[in-house]
């Protein structure tokens, strides 16, 4: 529209994203999730419609290098008391 906004990018396994290119309803319950919980974390009021999967590129700006972890934690954790 002309204006200047905000892009952020969400980091997806290329896997998991063609299941999701696969299934419409399945797409738009992840990309919903996923700005719930960017509204969350960052206290951000976002808007639900008018989302767009990029289709020519597959970030805006530059990528940062992502950690992920090598051992994994314990999913059940006994707690004192």
């Amino acid at each position: 529209g002309g204006r200047g906004c905000t892009a952020y990018d969400v980091v997806v396994n290329s896997g998991f994203f063609r299941t999701l290119q696969a299934d419409p309803l399945y797409l738009e319950f992840f990309l919903t999730v996923a700005m719930e919980g960017l509204s969350e974390k960052y206290g951000l009021e976002l808007e639900l419609a008018g989302w767009r999967v990029l289709k020519n590129r597959k970030f805006l700006g530059s990528i940062s290098a992502q950690n992920i972890r090598a051992r994994p934690r314990p999913h059940i954790q006994e707690l004192p008391g």
